[in-house]
């Protein structure tokens, strides 16, 4: 990667090194080449002076503008756009889909002081009539494939560094509190070398994947670090992947793609819903780096991928578990491929009382044995701490993650109080670390992430992770297994289980609704020896996810306490149906 400061450099000396190489392909049609649409290095560079030429009516250099495109190459021409503009990107999703959805996007919108907003010609009037609507009337809504400027008519604003913002990554969240992560051009230089140290990419590795390009996982891991290389990347719709999760595959096999990457639901589904006859003649074998990140990753659905696909060409060792966020710019630590997975059975009840111990392999103790996946290396940088003292801890302990590196993020957008509590942390060890949020330990040199702080259920002096209560329900009956499921506490006024699951009403002709509850509490109880309170069945799709696919636990639980889920069936202690179901007197 040549020595620049900035993306515009980096992207105009690629512009005459590789103008004719392709930067970036997209796949309108995934299993079919007359669909694919390209941009070169020489291309893409025009097309970047060009969209800046645009902004350059309309607003300044370091102005932000709101990125309301569809998958496609219009977002890329939108993206780099701004950064040829010295402007700050701030990618969302477009402004369809529900009332709280447009909600959160007005947050973003106002959040950030944006003076522009750019997508498509087609989706001009929808972005115009959700301006209108939100009252931001004063944004200028433009659209990346119309009339623009010559290319010629760009300048050079002369003024970005290595410290300017190129964009803010808003994080999820309520739609009232969007925070926006600033990542700069010296950050997104640094994420590209820990990429691919922890990931062995380099510049003849060929990227591509369906995650969209408003997350920080698709935006930075398959767009902006295979640009930085200087290789190529090709992205299709992640609608198109939800619609027919085999065109993924195809996509990798037509383009022969070494590097993709998904959260876990995805290698999930692809187990379940890709047929014989739509896996026929897919070669998987020049994929050599399938990253799982995003949300908890599961050691049964990596082995269930790698078994239904290794007849395919599938490489075991190229499944590698890997963890980032976006604080962080995106990457922290990958699985290394050498090694291939780390799966560590533990002690349920000991990774309830805050230690990591592997389970002994003694009969009967099968049920009370976790599979927890590592995340690769804990490299320099990364340590646990105790996230009360702030004392690192031994190996072994599990406590908050703490990272740091010129890949670190410098805080949120705005948001002075927010970056004091995450960023700049002061260990027994010295400063400079980000706080994750996230639960973790280091076992042999390996990091494992066990969960989220603010999602750990503590019942009765017992942690207890909400994706192992998960796992359990989906696996007490064939009618929840497809289902995506929520675990959570509620005071009742003691803190007590609610598990929202999603099922298939047509799956219970063997099984009552009640009977449904009642195996999930059996399947509790026999796992983590703790009873749940209320059991909720919901139709699927009910439970709220991220676009990322992370389950919104805390927004599952707000929609519960104020009875708003559309329940199939609602099974309640007496204690909790008074509290949140029974009208007062």
């Amino acid at each position: 990667m040549p020595d620049h400061d900035t993306l515009t450099a980096l992207l105009r000396d690629w512009a005459v090194v590789r103008g004719d190489q392709e930067a970036v392909v997209f796949a309108t049609n995934p299993i079919d080449a007359a669909g694919d649409q390209c941009l070169t290095y020489a291309e893409l560079d025009r097309t970047a002076r060009r969209v800046a030429a645009l902004l350059h009516l309309h607003a300044d250099p370091g102005d932000r503008v709101l990125l309301l495109n569809e998958p496609g190459l219009g977002f890329v021409a939108a993206f780099f756009g701004c950064v040829y503009a010295g402007m700050i990107a701030v990618p969302t999703p477009p402004p369809g889909g529900h009332r709280s959805h447009q909600a959160r996007l007005a947050g973003i919108a106002r959040d950030a002081g944006v003076k522009v907003a750019l997508s498509e010609q087609a989706g001009l009037d929808a972005v115009q009539e959700w301006a209108h609507d939100a009252g931001l009337d004063t944004m200028a809504c433009l659209a990346v494939d119309g009339a623009l400027p010559p290319a010629e008519q760009w300048a050079d604003p002369g003024t970005t560094n290595a410290e300017s913002l190129v964009f803010l990554q808003y994080t999820s969240g309520s739609t009232g509190d969007p925070k926006g992560v600033m990542v700069d051009h010296g950050n997104v230089r640094a994420n590209t070398e820990v990429f691919c140290q922890v990931t062995g990419a380099t510049s003849t590795t060929r990227f591509g994947g369906w995650l969209p390009t408003f997350h920080d996982f698709g935006l930075i891991g398959l767009l902006l670090t295979p640009l930085c290389l200087g290789t190529t990347t090709v992205l299709m719709s992640p609608l198109a992947f939800v619609k027919r999760p085999y065109a993924w595959l195809r996509l990798l096999d037509r383009h022969r793609v070494n590097l993709t990457a998904a959260p876990n639901f995805a290698f999930d589904l692809c187990v379940r819903a890709v047929t014989e006859a739509q896996a026929a003649g897919i070669d998987l074998s020049p994929v050599t780096r399938v990253l799982n990140g995003s949300e908890p990753i599961h050691a049964a659905t990596q082995q269930a991928f790698i078994e239904r696909f290794r007849p395919h060409g599938l490489d075991p060792a190229a499944m590698l578990p890997s963890y980032g966020l976006a604080e962080a710019t995106l990457a922290v630590s990958c699985t290394d491929r050498r090694r291939g997975m780390v799966v560590t059975g533990v002690d349920a009840y000991q990774l309830g009382l805050g230690l990591f111990a592997p389970a002994r392999p003694e009969a009967g103790t099968e049920e009370h044995t976790r599979l927890v996946v590592s995340c690769g290396a804990a490299r320099d940088g990364v340590v646990v701490v105790d996230p009360v003292k702030c004392e690192i801890l031994p190996d072994g302990r599990i406590g908050e993650i703490w990272v740091r590196g010129p890949h670190v993020t410098r805080g949120y957008w705005n948001r002075p109080d927010a970056t004091r509590a995450v960023f700049g942390a002061t260990s027994d060890r010295g400063g400079g670390y980000m706080r994750t949020g996230d639960l973790g330990t280091i076992h042999d040199g390996q990091l494992y992430v066990t969960g989220r702080i603010k999602e750990v259920l503590i019942v009765r002096g017992q942690n207890l992770y909400p994706q192992d209560l998960e796992a359990t329900v989906r696996a007490a009956h064939p009618a929840l297994a497809r289902g995506v499921g929520a675990a959570f506490t509620v005071p009742t006024p003691d803190e007590e289980i609610v598990i929202v699951q999603e099922c298939r009403a047509h799956a219970l002709e063997d099984m009552t609704p009640s009977g449904l509850a009642a195996e999930i509490r059996s399947a509790i109880r026999r796992d983590f020896g703790v009873a749940v309170g209320g059991v909720v069945l919901v139709r699927p799709s009910q439970v709220r996810r991220t676009t990322s696919g992370k389950i919104q636990r805390g927004l599952t639980r707000e929609l519960f306490t104020k009875d708003e889920l559309t329940a199939l069936h609602e099974d309640l202690t007496p204690a909790m149906r008074a509290r949140y179901r029974d009208s007062p007197a």
